[in-house]
């Protein structure tokens, strides 16, 4: 009886995958090598099972691009990542590369944003194809994926889904714009839904971080100091209210 051949999928999530392209960029920078040095790169003695899914996942996610001669390189969304420049908006960025897997992005869809249980995650993908030995290391890759979008900024909503391009158009709200003026924080509201129970809700209002909801485990409080962290870059640093008509330092 054949082997039953799961959708493609990446073999990790985006954290381990930007760890890895790394290492690609320090040894080779903007060059192009063949797969085999990619490979040993990554700590692989060559090509094999094992450095294949791994180049593999990095392609999902658009961490390498192909290039001439069968040969591969660290792409721009990578380094935009890696090393962001003036200006370049981070957490666009691990948006678009989190949303590239196919998979991942259904996911999402399926759920509005919102996070199922692994129990419910377990069988829609067994209902999409996916071989039984797959399906938690599906799972695990995508929680990792999407823990690491929160973590940057971003929430678990449909708004957030990137479209090809917007890594270049939107304006994150964690970079407001300045003219010589201090910037307006805009009120910013994410809801994080657990795999079970009520959601809680976190909201910066303007003023500050509102908070409400029942933490109920260890793993709901966990969840509440992801969805901090995504804001807390918005409050202004102590001190800062006191020169409300302080112009913008130049260099």
């Amino acid at each position: 009886m054949a082997r039953v051949r799961s959708p493609n999928y990446p073999a990790f999530g985006l954290n381990e995958a930007l760890s890895r392209i790394r290492t690609i960029h320090e040894a080779e920078q903007h060059l192009s090598a063949p797969k085999e040095v990619i490979a040993k790169h990554l700590g692989y003695n060559g090509l094999n099972g094992g450095s294949l899914k791994a180049i593999s996942a990095l392609l999902k996610y658009g961490l390498l691009d192909e290039a001439q001669g069968n040969k591969l390189k660290v792409s721009p969304l990578a380094i935009s990542i890696l090393y962001p420049g003036k200006g370049d908006d981070r957490a666009s960025a691990i948006r678009e590369a989190a949303f590239k897997p196919g998979i991942f992005q259904e996911i999402f869809n399926e759920w509005e944003g919102e996070r199922p249980s692994d129990e419910n995650l377990r069988a829609y993908l067994i209902r999409r194809q996916f071989a039984t030995d797959a399906v938690d290391r599906v799972i695990e890759a995508y929680r990792e994926t999407m823990d690491l979008v929160a973590q940057e900024g971003s929430d678990y909503s449909a708004s957030a889904t990137p479209t090809g391009g917007q890594r270049h158009q939107e304006r994150s709200a964690m970079q407001p714009a300045t003219h010589g003026k201090p910037s307006v924080r805009q009120p910013h509201e994410t809801v994080f839904t657990p795999a079970s129970g009520e959601p809680f809700r976190v909201s910066f209002t303007g003023a500050g971080i509102e908070v409400s909801g029942l933490l109920s485990s260890p793993e709901r409080a966990d969840e509440l100091v992801r969805a901090i962290n995504a804001l807390k870059v918005l409050l202004r640093p102590a001190g800062s209210a006191t020169r409300p008509d302080a112009e913008e330092e130049t260099p």
